[in-house]
């Protein structure tokens, strides 16, 4: 009875280990390559990817040694560009001069050449969306010119030139647009979606010594749909943004409402919401903004920014923001009849009704809609110093 006993705990241990996955599916770290950019452009009929491969031994501290090994040369990363005629064609390509397995899961940052944002992104986004390793967290950016010479940058201040794009993309926008809202906004009615715009610079003038290649984000990269209509600069772009409430402390110059000069004041805190009206079959849309803003620099010789002044200096703000919004819609409305403030859905959110008559015919009605702008600034600081410092009192112009 016992020797049965033991035999059949015995058995049952051994039954358990069928139910013990263990490390059947593991993956060496030395055996993969860690993709942390992708470039992708328009060739023609072909497509070519470039992807910036993260080299491990190349990744820890100066003097430092190790790492995953198999690295050379003085940079964190290398390229691997190929063409083919999908985009999953380039990465099955790719992979025959790698030895180790293309992994996508720590890719941040997406570039999108002009011409291929042109002919329109739809084609590559259900492998961007399907395939699991591909994240919707990653943050696409359209490029003037080819993506590949952007991405191949010095960009010596990040490891990464795609991690510095990624962090420009959070400077320029408090929640910039990723690969889901972008998704998102090409499949909604009632909007549409926009990319921001980088390119390769130069970080000093051409013949300095030591001059490098850095990335700079400028700008707006207008969509109907899947396709790129055009690029607008950072004025009108940087405008649009505030009336969204996506501005990230931005600085606003004013003229100084006496005297001669500027003055810059910085938002601290900015919101923006949108109130549609439909009145005798007319639309109309009014944008409220709301910020707090503290006086950053007085390079006119304007007053000693007391109660008075500031009031003045209120009005100055107010009437600045209402004009570069009113400007920045205009020339979307106008000349791409992009809808990327949302109009479209903040009046199918609002007025359910009213949108279902009107939803069919959008893209004929938006082009007219009014768009009216009340901001609300409030101006909490000045600074530590009152009177425009360099100026004489007998200089200085007061209300």
């Amino acid at each position: 009875m016992f020797l049965i006993r033991k035999f059949r705990d015995v058995l049952m241990l051994l039954l358990c280990t069928i139910f013990i996955a263990g490390c059947w599916d593991r993956k060496e770290i030395n055996d993969i390559a860690f993709v942390i950019g992708i470039a992708v452009d328009k060739e023609q009929d072909n497509y070519r990817s470039s992807l910036q491969i993260a080299l491990p031994g190349q990744s820890g501290s100066t003097g430092s040694s190790g790492g995953g090994g198999g690295t050379s040369g003085d940079k964190s990363w290398f390229m691997l560009s190929n063409t083919a005629k999908t985009l999953r064609g380039t990465t099955l390509e790719g992979q025959k001069s790698l030895s180790r397995t293309i992994y996508y899961a720590h890719r941040r940052t997406m570039l999108i050449g002009e011409d291929l944002a042109r002919d329109g992104v739809a084609p590559m986004l259900d492998l961007f969306t399907r395939y699991p390793l591909n994240r919707f967290s990653a943050l696409p950016v359209v490029t003037k010119g080819a993506a590949y010479k952007v991405m191949d940058t010095d960009a010596p201040i990040e490891k990464f030139p795609s991690e510095m794009v990624r962090e420009l993309c959070f400077l320029n926008m408090r929640n910039p647009r990723s690969l889901k809202t972008f998704t998102d906004a090409i499949l909604s009615d009632g909007v549409d979606p926009f990319l921001p715009v980088a390119s390769k610079v130069d970080n000093v003038p051409k013949n300095w010594k030591d001059a490098k290649t850095n990335i700079k984000l400028d700008g707006l990269a207008i969509f109907k749909k899947d396709k790129l209509v055009g690029m607008i600069d950072k004025a009108p772009a940087d405008a649009l943004i505030l009336a969204m409430g996506e501005a990230n402390a931005p600085e606003i110059m004013v003229k100084a409402p006496r005297g001669e000069g500027d003055i810059f004041i910085k938002l601290n805190e900015n919101n923006s919401s949108l109130h549609p009206s439909v009145k005798d079959g007319k639309v109309s849309v009014t944008v409220q903004l709301y910020a707090k803003g503290v006086v950053v620099d007085n390079e006119s010789n304007y007053g000693d920014l007391r109660e008075k002044e500031i009031l003045k200096l209120n009005d100055a703000i107010h009437q600045k923001i209402k004009e570069d919004i009113v400007e920045g819609v205009r020339l979307i409305q106008q000349k791409y009849h992009a809808d990327i403030l949302g109009i479209g859905r903040s009046i199918h959110q609002h007025m359910p009704k009213e949108w279902d008559k009107m939803k069919d015919r959008w893209n004929d009605i938006y082009p007219d809609v009014e768009v009216n702008v009340i901001p609300h600034v409030i101006i909490e600081n000045v600074g530590i110093v009152n009177k425009p410092i360099g100026v004489m009192e007998e200089d200085i112009v007061h209300d």
